[in-house]
C-alpha cells in the first residue's frame, strides 16, 4: 500500500523526481523551437504546444508556441504535468487512419496536472491534481479543457500514474462492455501492456475469467493485474494452451490489438458464437473478413469504436476515476513507464512511442 501524503508535498515531490529522471536531458539541443521562445512567453496568456505540420513520421512535429484564449462557461486551465503519448497518434499522425485530423495540429490527448484557473460554472477547484483523456493538444504547457471531463487524481497516485492510467480507463472501460461475459472466459492479448493490464483487472472485477497472454516475466504483471491465467506467448503455441485450459471448448471472447499477425489464431481461441474483438493495429491491420471463416462457429468479429461503447464526454470522467480507483485498489494494474521526455525532445518521445516500448511514453512539458 502506498503511504498517503498531502496533495502539496506529493505535488513537490513528484515534480524533484520528474527533475531528476530528465534533467540530464534538458541540456541536450531542441528539436523544436523551444529554447527560442521560452524567454518572449507571457504566463497565463501563452503556452508551448506539440504540432503536427503534415502527414509523416515524428520528424514532421515541431513546438511553437499559441495564444490561450479566454476561459468559456464549463472550462477549466490546467498546468500539465505530464503528458501520455498513446499509438493511435502514430496512425492519425500517418494520415491514412480512419480518424483523421487537419494539419496543422496539436499533439497530445492524454495527460495529469493541476487547475491553475476556471471559467463561469465549474465546481472542480483551483490546484486540484486531475488527469483527463480525448482532450486534444494535452502535449503542452498548458491546456484548457471541459471541467467535467477532468477525473481527481486521487492521493496516493502520482502524476504519472495519472497520465498512465486515463485513456487505459477509457479504452478498457469501454471494451468491458462490448460483450456479456460474466462467469465466462475471456483471452486478453498484449496483457501487460498499458491498456491490457486495465482491461485485465476491470473484467475481473466483473467475473470473467481472464486468460491473459503476454512474454516473459511480464506474465506475474498480468496475473497480478486479476488474471485466472497466463500464458507466455514466446514459451509455446498458444491456440494448443488455451484449447487445454479450457479443455478445448475455446473461449466466449478475445480481444485483440494487435493486429495482423494474431487475427487467425484468435479466430481458432473462438468457441461456438464467440466473439474476436480487435482493438487496435500495433502490428498492422487485420486482413479482410473471409466470411467463410466464420461460418464453423458461426463467430463473430468486430472492430471495437469507443465512440459507439461509450455515451459521451459525459462519461469519461466517471470512467477514468472507476480506472484510477481501481488502480489504488490494485497497484499492479499501473503500467510501466518506457520513457521520460522533456518537451524540447518531443521528437524523440514519439520516435521512443514507435519503437513497440514496453511500457507507457512521457512528456513532461513543464521540465
Amino acid at each position: 500500500m502506498r503511504p498517503m501524503v498531502s496533495g502539496m508535498a506529493l505535488l513537490r515531490s513528484e515534480r524533484d523526481r520528474a527533475k531528476s529522471i530528465v534533467g540530464a536531458s534538458l541540456a541536450l539541443p531542441a528539436h523544436g523551437p523551444r529554447d527560442m521562445v521560452i524567454s518572449i512567453m507571457s504566463p497565463g496568456t501563452q503556452r508551448l504546444v506539440a504540432r503536427a505540420l503534415r502527414a509523416g513520421g515524428p520528424e514532421v512535429i515541431e513546438v511553437g508556441v499559441e495564444e490561450l484564449a479566454p476561459l468559456k462557461t464549463g472550462e477549466a486551465l490546467v498546468r500539465v504535468e505530464a503528458a501520455g503519448l498513446n499509438h493511435a497518434e502514430t496512425l492519425i499522425r500517418s494520415g491514412n487512419y480512419a480518424v483523421r485530423l487537419p494539419f496543422p495540429y496539436a499533439l497530445g490527448g492524454e495527460g495529469s496536472g493541476v487547475v491553475m484557473a476556471t471559467g463561469p460554472e465549474v465546481s472542480i477547484s483551483v490546484g486540484a491534481r486531475v488527469c483527463w483523456g480525448a482532450v486534444l493538444g494535452s502535449c503542452a504547457t498548458f491546456v484548457t479543457a471541459p471541467a467535467s471531463m477532468l477525473a481527481p487524481i486521487p492521493e496516493g497516485l502520482s502524476f504519472e500514474d495519472g497520465a498512465c492510467l486515463a485513456v487505459a480507463g477509457l479504452t478498457a472501460g469501454g471494451l468491458a462492455r462490448v460483450w456479456p461475459l460474466k462467469g465466462r472466459e475471456a483471452v486478453v492479448w498484449g496483457a501487460a501492456g498499458v491498456v491490457g493490464r486495465m482491461l485485465v483487472a476491470i473484467l475481473a472485477d466483473r467475473e470473467v475469467n481472464v486468460i491473459g497472454i503476454a512474454s516473459g516475466k511480464r506474465v506475474d504483471a498480468v496475473r497480478a493485474a486479476g488474471a485466472t491465467h497466463v500464458i507466455d506467448r514466446t514459451a509455446g503455441n498458444v491456440c494448443e494452451a488455451v484449447r487445454a485450459y479450457t479443455d478445448g471448448r475455446g473461449v466466449t471472447a478475445v480481444f485483440d490489438p494487435i493486429g495482423a499477425p494474431t487475427y487467425e489464431i484468435s479466430l481458432q481461441l473462438l468457441a461456438p458464437r464467440g466473439c474476436l474483438i480487435n482493438y487496435g493495429e500495433l502490428s498492422g491491420p487485420a486482413p479482410a473478413i473471409n466470411l467463410h471463416q466464420l461460418f464453423h462457429g458461426s463467430v463473430f468479429v468486430t472492430k471495437y469504436n469507443g465512440r459507439h461503447w461509450v455515451g459521451g464526454f459525459h462519461e469519461f470522467a466517471g470512467l477514468i476515476s472507476d480506472a484510477l480507483t481501481l488502480a489504488a485498489k490494485r497497484p499492479a494494474v499501473i503500467c510501466d513507464i518506457a520513457g521520460r521526455f522533456p518537451l524540447n525532445r518531443v521528437i524523440d518521445a514519439y520516435r521512443a512511442l514507435e519503437s513497440d516500448p514496453h511500457g507507457k511514453v512521457l512528456v513532461f512539458p513543464n521540465l
